[in-house]
């Protein structure tokens, strides 16, 4: 089983292209979407990550104790300045990525999440998790519509010598029993298949929060980094962050309202 990817040409996302990107993400949990970003874009987005991560690492000394507080050793993640590359309507809010989000989260769907994720070298196994769970736990016995949807954009080529993250398909839709719910999800997808989200750099994965997934170990010698931005609906409860007016004033009325649960100082 591979991860499904749609390419889009010319820069052009047709209605029969959407249909196929909400299907595949209805039924599996994830679907990629290539053609986005240009490799100039990722380049110059990759090379102020690196500034920023290396900073982050030194501001909270060093790995030895990043990893005191790390979900698994050397796996970093942190809020990265909400000014340009990082600020870029490209990849705040992608104009083509905007009509998804809207079929599968509704038209008012806000986010309130601008992370980053990387596998630094010498990084192991996380637990196998969910970043969400189903919104009324074990009492209702069948899956909901989405709820929380992120956006993964790999800054480097993914691949499973750098711990491309593995993932469980269609365990998005696994409603816990009250018995399921105390069995780990490490045990139980032991005997389920998964996929590897091996991917070339800038590649847009959309991703249901409530699937089955884990950080992987990076042998290689080079930090496996990608943003992670989470869009949800705007019914549920969202912890802001803070945006900064300039950021803020560069934007499109469309983003604003996308961005509008935030603090702008």
């Amino acid at each position: 089983m591979q991860l499904h990817t749609l390419e889009i040409e010319e820069d052009v996302l047709s209605a029969c292209s959407a249909q196929s990107v909400l299907q595949h993400f209805y039924d599996a949990g994830l679907v990629a979407i290539s053609g986005l970003y240009t490799p100039q874009q990722i380049a110059q987005l990759e090379m102020a990550f690196q500034k920023a991560l290396e900073q982050h690492i030194q501001a909270h000394g060093g790995l030895e104790q990043l990893n005191k507080r790390a979900f698994g050793k050397n796996h970093i993640g942190f809020f990265p300045p909400l000014v340009p590359p990082f600020s870029n309507v490209e990849f705040v809010a992608h104009p083509h990525l905007i009509p998804l989000l809207e079929s599968l989260l509704g038209a008012d769907f806000i986010c309130c999440f601008y992370h980053t994720n990387t596998a630094y070298p010498g990084s192991e196994f996380q637990p196998v998790h969910r970043d969400h769970p189903p919104l009324f736990g074990t009492s209702l016995p069948v899956p909901h519509p989405p709820t929380h949807i992120v956006l993964n954009v790999p800054l480097c080529d993914f691949t499973e010598e750098n711990g491309s993250t593995e993932v469980w398909p269609g365990t998005h839709l696994i409603v816990d029993s009250p018995a399921q719910a105390t069995v780990s999800l490490e045990t139980r997808a032991a005997a389920m298949p998964s996929i590897r989200m091996n991917v070339p750099a800038g590649t847009a994965v959309l991703r249901d929060l409530r699937i089955w997934h884990r950080g992987m170990p990076n042998r290689s010698a080079r930090p496996r980094a990608m943003l992670a931005i989470v869009y949800q609906r705007a019914c549920t409860h969202a912890e802001p962050i803070v945006i900064p007016k300039t950021t803020w004033d560069s934007w499109p009325q469309r983003v604003r309202q996308i961005f509008r649960r935030n603090h702008v100082e």
